[in-house]
Parts: C-alpha cells; structure tokens; sequence
C-alpha cells in the first residue's frame, strides 16, 4: 500500500507520541476527545480547535477506569482492531463479549456472558426504536431510552422520531431488524453519502413529509407508536458548507484551519475541507505538532 513520506515518518515515530486516544463522546453538543498524556501521566481532553496534530497507525487497547474514576493502562499494551478494548479489559470494566453491544446474545435476565451486574443491567433497562434522519436520508436504529438523543448527537444526525420502545437490547435488536426489513429502510449509511449533506441546507419539510409517510405505513404495526420529531441543531459549526469535505485517512498527519464537528466528523480546511473521523482516533497514539 502507498504511503506518503509523513505516515512513514509517523510510523517511524509513533512509539514516541505521547498521547494515546481513549474515547470520543459528546457532552450536549460539545465533543469531547479523551487522551492519557505519557508525560503527565493523567487523562484531559485535547482541544479539537487547535487542529494540528499526527495520528500512529498501530491501535493499542485504551485500558480502562475503576469504578472510583482512576484510569489504568492496559497492562499487556494488547494490539487491538474492531474495538478499542482487549477482551481482558473489557471483561474487567463493562462487558465480557463486546459484539453484545451490537447484537445482544440474550436479555440479561441469566446473562450467558458471565457479565457483572452493572452490565447485565444495561442489557435489561428499556430500550427505543428510533428513525434518525440525515437531511431527508433515513436509517432505523435502536438505543437505551436514557441515551438515545446523546446517541443520535453521536452520529450527526439532523432530527430523529422514537418509534416504539422494548423491555430489553435483545428484544429491541429483534424489532430493529424486523422493522427495517418490513418498512425498507437502511441500518447504515454510508460516510461519503453522510458528508455530502454537510453542503446541503436541511430540508425540514422534506424531513417532516417523510416522517408523515412513514408514521401512516406504521399504523397497526402492534410494536410502534411513532412520536413527534425531535431537532438536532446545535452542533458546533455552520452549515451548509461551501463544498463537500473530503474524507481523511485517520492514520497521517491532519493541520489545518479548524471549521467544526458534526457527529463523529472534525471538518477542517487544509487546501480544500477536509473530513476527519474521530471516532476511529481512540486507541492510536496522537502527537501535537
């Protein structure tokens, strides 16, 4: 594979970086980008308005936080891929078989993953179908209740719309599948269709008129009762932009004129926008410039 002549000095260096990207999240709508800083040895957020830093290529397991709040490195600096925890340290922190999160093997009631309580309560609470829309694009999606606007936020959504709730993961997972298959929309979408929205002005009567239809299509389907749309508008940049972001490789070097985030994307200007997924920083290695 090609590789410019800053990933090669990056990957050259990398051992060296000082910061090792734990977690990306949002608090409202302020992201957040959690880093344990070697130097220091403490955890902080690194100011994503500075944008100015290089990304490792090599993906080490972030570790975890005790229950009191004080972070621990992985002690086997295991080399990580799908997820940014290794299986041990998962297992001590939250979850035992980390595909659950996405596809619950069972309701919690007798967890078959030998999960702590903590965990299995996440997988009994309540959960929420929900419709999210990206401009007039929609997917279908499922969250626990207490969470689903911070997860919608998450994902740069525009506006989203619950459409029925279930006792449990399993059984909202369950319905998730079913309704996407009956009602013919998407899971996912794709990031490069994603991020051309970002140089559209939302089209909120094309949202509503969608949803409208969607809401009449649903009616006496047991499971749903579909509510009002719900707007996410805060995020911290203006839109639309003057042209569609181009999206980065996460490993390389990003600097630019920072522009702001939406979901999981840092928009910055460097000879044209450029799209950064942040959500795939969290278990490199980070280096200011």
């Amino acid at each position: 594979m090609f590789q410019t002549a800053d990933q090669i000095l990056i990957e050259k260096n990398e051992g060296k970086f000082p910061l090792h990207a734990l977690d990306f999240s949002w608090d409202g709508f302020e992201p957040q980008l959690e880093c344990y800083d070697s130097r220091s040895d403490g955890v902080s957020d690194l100011d994503l308005k500075e944008f100015r830093f290089s990304v490792g290529k090599k993906r080490i397991c972030i570790g975890q936080f005790t229950k009191d709040g004080e972070y621990r490195p992985c002690p086997d600096h295991a080399v990580v891929d799908k997820f940014a925890q290794c299986p041990k340290c998962s297992r001590e922190s939250f979850l035992p078989d980390q595909e659950c999160v996405f596809n619950p093997k069972c309701d919690g009631v007798d967890p078959k993953c030998g999960a702590d309580e903590s965990a299995v309560e996440f997988c009994r609470r309540e959960h929420v179908l929900y419709v999210a829309f990206y401009n007039t694009s929609m997917k279908i999606g499922m969250s626990s209740t207490r969470r689903v606007e911070k997860r919608l936020i998450e994902q740069g959504a525009d506006a989203f719309a619950i459409l029925g709730k279930a006792k449990n993961r399993l059984e909202v997972r369950r319905l998730e599948n079913e309704m996407s298959s009956r009602l013919g929309i998407p899971q996912a979408l794709k990031q490069d269709d994603l991020l051309r929205n970002f140089a559209r002005k939302v089209d909120e009567s094309g949202i509503m008129e969608r949803y409208e239809k969607l809401v009449k299509d649903t009616r006496g389907i047991i499971q749903l009762s579909p509510e009002e749309v719900r707007w996410l508008d805060g995020y911290p940049i203006e839109l639309p932009l003057e042209s569609v972001p181009r999206l980065q490789e996460t490993f390389g070097r990003h600097k630019g004129r920072f522009v702001g985030v939406k979901g999981k994307w840092a928009i910055y200007e460097s000879g044209g926008l450029r799209a950064l997924n942040l959500s795939y920083l969290p278990a490199r290695f980070l280096s200011r410039e």
